[in-house]
């Protein structure tokens, strides 16, 4: 199970790097071992890089690692992370997938940082798991794995399973591992070394508040705001927008216009082909389909208003 103390020290650790993985990711979830390693004065984690072919791995800022091994050289591992980034699909071929299959027979535990958790998911090894991903990610995810428990947390464990979103959450799950393995206090020495303060539990929120992000603090804004985010499948008029939030469509119009410089109708827009671009790119469902769950009427309007937007057309704008 992840969190309990090892069998034996120091545990190993092996991070699976996938073509185009986070750098800086990885380095969150390295650094923490390395400075339990130093401030303990004990060899509490060792750590090795795999590759599918055992060449060096090019990173998504094109930075490439060494990697200690190839895949088939390595039978069994005690703890596996799988680290991944952008097109996660494409590396998950009958190889890796039967590989993975192979460490969780072996009893390993299995983990993913960012877009890994697609690979899990793909060989099956977060059937009635809870899981996260990346939250550009998620609702195309829970779709496509629909025996997955999908939750938005920063990172999860649930078991001999265990997923971080991405960016630093992996050092808050590592940080997490420390303390559940050697103590509150060598975590928080880890957590000092690092400058890193303000310590995140897992069921932290991946974004930021819409207040923070939008830089306004107006409660009937952000109430309209989350109004919006919750009904992009079947979009609510502005009158019935500005009824729920108890203003005049006038005060809803004006109160958009100040903060956000645009209208409530454009805000909504927007939000709703933000959701249609993850569904095109990150999912293999058809153009009409999409258009449909993100609330346009049809799929030339669609079409139209996406093209307006990003300056291409839906269909010449998918990665998978």
């Amino acid at each position: 199970m992840f969190g309990d103390y090892p069998n034996k020290l120091p545990q190993r650790v092996s991070f699976l790097l996938l073509p185009r993985f986070s750098l800086i990711g990885f380095s969150s979830l390295v650094d923490p071992l390395r400075w339990a390693n130093t401030i303990s004065g004990k060899e509490l984690y060792a750590w090795e890089t795999l590759s599918i072919d055992g060449k060096p791995v090019s990173s998504s800022d094109r930075m490439s690692l060494l990697a200690d091994a190839a895949i088939d050289a390595v039978l069994h591992t005690e703890m596996l992370v799988v680290c991944a980034g952008y097109d996660p699909q494409l590396y998950a071929s009958p190889q890796l997938i039967g590989w993975l299959r192979r460490q969780e027979s072996h009893g390993s535990a299995i983990g993913a940082q960012d877009t890994g958790s697609y690979i899990l998911a793909e060989a099956g090894l977060l059937d009635h798991y809870r899981a996260t991903i990346h939250w550009e990610n998620l609702n195309s995810f829970a779709e496509e794995f629909p025996d997955v428990k999908v939750v938005d947390d920063i990172f999860e464990i649930d078991r001999n399973r265990f997923s971080c979103s991405g960016g630093l959450s992996g050092l808050d799950m590592m940080l997490h591992l420390i303390q559940c393995q050697h103590g509150q206090d060598l975590a928080a020495a880890v957590s000092e070394e690092l400058i890193y303060s303000q310590r995140r539990s897992a069921e932290h929120p991946q974004r930021l508040s819409v207040q923070a992000r939008l830089g306004t603090t107006n409660p009937r804004l952000i109430a309209a705001i989350k109004i919006m985010q919750r009904t992009l499948e079947v979009p609510l008029s502005i009158p019935e927008l500005a009824a729920e939030v108890h203003i005049s469509d006038r005060e809803l119009e004006r109160l958009f216009r100040k903060n956000l410089r645009t209208t409530p109708a454009g805000y909504y827009r927007s939000l709703r082909l933000e959701q249609a671009r993850g569904l095109l790119q990150q999912t293999s469902r058809s153009v009409t389909s999409i258009a449909v769950a993100c609330g346009f009427g049809s799929s030339a309007h669609f079409s139209r208003c996406y093209l307006a937007l990003y300056g291409v057309a839906p269909s010449r704008d998918r990665q998978v």
